[in-house]
């Protein structure tokens, strides 16, 4: 039997040894491990943040729109001022909800207690309310002229800017009701938003500037925060910047990686990253683009290229219940049989490589159309769990609920033109090209993503190019 590796597999070698394209691949022997990023800073799995402000300002709300938690089950606004600073080193953390995030109540800061800030090394939010007459009161100067937070960045956060603009709004109204002139109300909503923005372009963020200055590790958001319990609806104007902007401030890569597996709003800021580490995984395997790919990868060193990019992209998506199911063989193999046309296979046995219909050994471009569909396919998938999860998040993710989305994504017009795009456009010419092959990934997973959309799958967040 002839066979399709090397003897001593190099460091751009895909094989194992004694690995080829007829050799059966066991695939419930296949251990994985724990989700884990490279490069994050020592003793930091979990994105640490720290929430400052008084009761009241949004800080509950906050936390629960970025990250995805119940506002009852966050503490920072159930505790009063001047709780013991030995209340701040008390973790917040919700496990089977958010496994990447730790929060810490702000109690001894806002008491005045500015000394246990050092250890606080990931990331500090101050809560200001708009609905104050005095946004810069002595707790804030306090901590903004005298906290020493180093490296540590700090996003002042402008909460209940909405009832900014309610003021301004019944203020307009009643000038209105003294004219004998109609009212037109979509010209007063758009006054009393540019009032509203120039009050707090001269009153709230002025004043703290002018107060504090600009600082390069300072960034101030402006957010509506209408609250759902006086029957208000739920809009979270601003969240989007502020998700984007905090990610931004991190300078560690890793950090930036927690930051995106943390947050729980933007959609979209999961899949680009799940793009970007699939792509890192790949071309970790099979070396730079100036080193050719070894002619023919055997089916053992594609399964382990697939788990790989699998566990990657399933800690940058975050969700809890999803990463215990991946322990199973069966579980495992509905990913991958979801990134393959619905012609393959109807069940996607240990010689994967032939549900794939591939009838002979994998060229290079065949090999990169292949792991490209992975790295395409897994993060589509994980982008309708992220849906599905935050439209019913009392639900937790089953095999019957994976099995599910994978034969919808399977049969969808999406999946047909995200394969058919990789299928095609992929070829001898730029299958050693790294730009190349992330433009065309980057193509066929908004092609996926177009006809998901029309179909009500998903809604767009950030859109960060």
């Amino acid at each position: 039997m002839a066979t399709y590796y090397s003897p001593r597999p190099g460091p751009v070698n895909l094989n194992a040894p004694n690995d080829e394209y007829k050799l059966e691949v066991d695939t419930s022997k296949i251990v994985v491990e724990g989700p884990t990023f490279n490069s994050l800073p020592e003793n930091c799995d979990k994105f640490r943040i720290l929430v400052i402000g008084k009761a009241g300002v949004g800080k509950s709300t906050i936390c629960s729109v970025v990250f995805g938690v119940p506002p009852e089950k966050t503490g920072v606004s159930h505790r009063t001022v001047g709780t013991k600073k030995e209340k701040v080193w008390q973790p917040i953390t919700f496990p089977g909800e958010n496994e990447n995030l730790v929060l810490h109540d702000s109690g001894g800061f806002e008491a005045g207690d500015l000394k246990c800030v050092d250890e606080i090394n990931s990331f500090i939010k101050y809560c200001i309310s708009c609905r104050s007459n005095r946004p810069i009161e002595s707790a804030e100067k306090e901590f903004f002229l005298n906290a020493d937070v180093g490296d540590i960045p700090v996003v002042v956060v402008f909460t209940q800017f909405d009832a900014l603009v309610d003021d301004h709004f019944c203020q307009l109204r009643r000038r209105q009701r003294n004219r004998t002139k109609a009212v037109d109300m979509d010209q007063l909503e758009k006054d009393a938003m540019n009032f509203a923005i120039a009050d707090y372009d001269s009153n709230y963020r002025g004043q703290f500037e002018r107060e504090f200055g600009r600082r390069l590790r300072v960034a101030i958001i402006r957010l509506s925060m209408p609250q759902p319990e006086d029957g208000e609806p739920m809009e979270t104007s601003g969240v989007d910047s502020l998700v984007k902007e905090t990610r931004g401030m991190l300078l560690a890569d890793g950090l930036k990686l927690l930051w995106t597996a943390a947050q729980c709003h933007s959609a979209d800021m999961k899949l680009k990253e799940s793009i970007n580490l699939g792509m890192d995984v790949f071309w970790k395997a099979v070396g730079t683009s100036s080193i050719p790919f070894i002619p023919f990868v055997g089916a053992t060193a594609l399964y382990s290229a697939f788990i790989k990019i699998l566990k990657i992209i399933n800690t940058i998506w975050g969700i809890p219940s999803c990463t215990p199911l991946l322990h199973d063989s069966k579980v495992r193999n509905l990913f991958l049989q979801g990134c393959f046309d619905a012609s393959a296979g109807d069940i996607l046995t240990s010689k994967f490589l032939v549900a794939l219909n591939f009838f002979g050994p994998l060229t290079a471009a065949q090999t990169s159309t292949v792991i490209l569909k992975m790295i395409a396919g897994i993060s589509l998938l994980y982008e309708k769990l992220f849906w599905y999860i935050k439209n019913h998040p009392e639900r937790v993710v089953s095999p019957a609920t994976i099995g599910r989305m994978v034969m919808e994504f399977r049969r969808s017009q999406g999946q047909r033109n995200m394969s058919a795009r990789l299928t095609y456009r992929i070829n001898l010419m730029n299958c050693y090209d790294k730009e190349a092959c992330l433009a065309e990934l980057e193509e066929a997973v908004e092609a996926g993503r177009s006809v998901m959309g029309k179909e009500g799958m998903r809604r767009k967040t950030i859109v960060d190019k």
